[in-house]
Order: structure tokens, then sequence, then C-alpha cells
């Protein structure tokens, strides 16, 4: 029901040849959302200099705005986008907003059968994002012979809520990219941040804050992150290898038969 105390946010490099080491550490409340700390997480990177041009991020961190605004730093954002869970997008059958055309200059929409929206209206929410409302015509809708695809409403017509384009875009793509072989592949990089959390906490005492205050903690988790740090680089130049992912016995025998 509640969160206590504070969130840490970690990079690591991911290299091959290299030791992955801990690039930069970010300290939040415990009830800061994931998705608003990327662009904090860049701007100290790049102060840093060990901006990358590739970051492999939890899905938590990608929406469209921050894939738009890691293009503009010429980093290409790489994790899982947020499903469409609209009925229409589950459907085998439904017609989901990727089957929708978009003329962004004209302001109009065209639906899979052909038919074009009546009514395009830029709307803030709540909190103060862009939206793009569309309507369709209900003369057009009522009598589509592929009404049950689109909508389950009796008799209100199809409507559509986008993005600003570049963010609407950028996720579009997103969708398509993880689902090949290239993107799974690549994305099973980002597996060594989970190793790195479990070594903080079993190794050093990540999880156990020893001070009050989000300043003293974050103090903390860079004297646990230069540790995690050292011990790599040391074990790196003794040719010490870095241990291999541990199996279930149950996924062992899975895998053996």
């Amino acid at each position: 029901m509640s969160w206590v105390g504070y969130k840490v946010h970690l990079t690591e490099s991911c290299d091959e040849g290299f030791p992955h080491l801990i690039t930069n550490v970010h300290t939040t409340a415990a009830t800061a959302t994931d998705v608003k700390q990327l662009a904090a997480i860049q701007q100290r990177l790049a102060a840093s200099g060990a901006l990358p041009a590739e970051q492999l991020a939890d899905a938590s961190y990608v929406c469209g705005s921050n894939l738009v605004s890691s293009h503009a730093r010429r980093i290409d954002l790489i994790g899982p986008a947020y499903k469409d869970n609209t009925w229409q997008a589950k459907a085998d059958e439904g017609f989901d907003v990727a089957n929708f055309r978009i003329d962004w200059e004209k302001k109009v929409v065209s639906c899979p059968e052909g038919r074009q929206s009546i009514r395009w209206s830029e709307t803030k929410t709540a909190r103060g994002r862009s939206m793009i409302h569309v309507d369709f015509s209900s003369d057009d809708c009522t009598a589509c012979p592929s009404r049950s695809s689109c909508t389950r409403a009796k008799d209100l017509p199809r409507t559509l809520t986008l993005q600003p384009k570049e963010e609407h875009e950028a996720i579009q793509f997103a969708r398509k990219r993880q689902k090949t072989e290239e993107f799974a592949s690549l994305y099973s990089r980002r597996a060594g941040i989970e190793g790195t959390v479990s070594q903080g906490v079993r190794a050093f005492g990540l999880r156990q804050a020893r001070y009050r205050g989000l300043k003293k903690t974050h103090l903390q988790e860079l004297a646990t992150a230069t540790a995690v740090n050292v011990r790599r680089i040391a074990n790196w130049l003794n040719d010490i290898p870095a241990a291999a992912t541990r199996r279930s016995r149950l996924m062992a025998l899975a895998q053996a038969s």
C-alpha cells in the first residue's frame, strides 16, 4: 500500500572484452517513477563523458517522450515499449492504432476501410501531456462491414487517442523492433545489470540505508558502486572471469531433456 525509503538506479557499461563498470548512480525517493528519471540519468552520463550510443533500459524507462529525447541526444534507447492494451490490439483481427494511416500535415486519419476522420482535437491530459483525439463519422462507422473488428460500442463511432507525431512514430518503431531476433539478442545484454543489483545487495549491503536523508543515502550508494567497480577491475586484471548466470536444477533438467 505504501513505500518507505529510497530507490537506486544503476547504469553500467557492457562492452565485450572489458569489465562491466557502474558509470552512474541515481538515487530517488522510493515513490518516484522510473520513467521520469531517465533524463536526469542521461544528463549525468553526459557530464561525466560516459553518454552511450546505445542504452539498454528496463521497460519502466521506455515511453514515447523518452525515446524522442534520447534520440535528440544521439542515444538509441533500447527496451520493451509499453504494450497497446486496447482490446483491438489484443485481438488477432482487431484494428488497433497501428492499422490506421495518419496524415500529420492534413490532420486526417484513414481507417483500414479507407474512411477518413472528421475531427482532430489537440488536448492536454490532467498531467499536462499533449494528446490528440480523433473522431470518425457515425455514418461511416455504423454501416461499416468491419465494425466488429474496430469497436464494441453499440452506437458510437470509432475514436483514437494519439501522442504527438514524434512520440507516436517512436513507439510504433519500438514495438516493431522488439519483435525481431536482433532486438532479443541485443537486449539480452541488459541482464547483466540484474547481476549488479544482486551483487550490490548480497555482497555490499546496498539494500540497507545506513543514514537518513536522500543526500546521505546517495553518498552511501556512490561508495558501494565504487567498491563494486574496484572488485571488478581487480578481477579483470587478475584474469578472474565473471560468474555465469546460475541455473536452477529444474531449468538444467529441462534443457538436458
